[in-house]
């Protein structure tokens, strides 16, 4: 898969899978994407949870920049699966994942700026009317969704290296 970086390590596939799946249920899941609303906490949550998994499951050391290629690439397939899902079960099944949770950051926002609830509702509206997508429009979609989702995700990842670290720093100094 082309994400061996340095010879002899082990393979970060399973890490990245791991992100990449937990960027997809905080992007899919009823209510859980509420998490992103939060400064796409759920999407930067990924990324550490990807660096979080292979420096603890190997027992490796990650520097910062190796820990934010490996969030910022979960971000990447994560945020190209999670178009891919959403588009197969709107498809399949009629759902829109986050709609839920739109409609409760649209009520919300009504409430607090009640001269702007058109302007809301029409949003609303624009979210649930029914979509014609060619396929090469689905794979640009994927694409800049991963591409956005990447640094997020790779910030993640690198927080994670960090917090580590200084936890060491501090063990090391008892």
């Amino acid at each position: 898969m082309g994400v061996e970086t340095v010879p002899g390590r082990p393979s970060k596939v399973p890490a990245l899978l791991l992100g990449a799946v937990l960027l997809v249920l905080t992007t899919t899941l009823p209510y859980l994407t509420l998490i992103n609303a939060v400064l796409f906490a759920g999407i930067i949550a990924s990324g550490s949870a990807a660096a979080w998994y292979y420096i603890m499951h190997h027992q490796i050391r990650l520097e910062h920049g190796e820990a934010f290629v490996l969030g910022a690439l979960s971000g990447f397939a994560g945020g190209a699966l999670s178009v891919l899902a959403a588009y197969l079960l709107e498809k399949w099944f009629g759902y829109i994942p986050g709609l839920e949770s739109l409609q409760l950051l649209v009520a919300w926002a009504s409430r607090l700026a009640p001269e702007e609830a058109p302007n809301f509702q029409q949003m609303l509206a624009m979210v649930t009317a029914p979509k014609d997508i060619s396929l090469s429009d689905l794979l640009v979609s994927m694409l800049l969704t991963g591409m956005f989702y990447a640094p997020f995700s790779g910030l993640g990842g690198r927080l994670t290296v960090f917090v580590l670290k200084q936890r060491a720093k501090k063990s090391g100094s008892k």
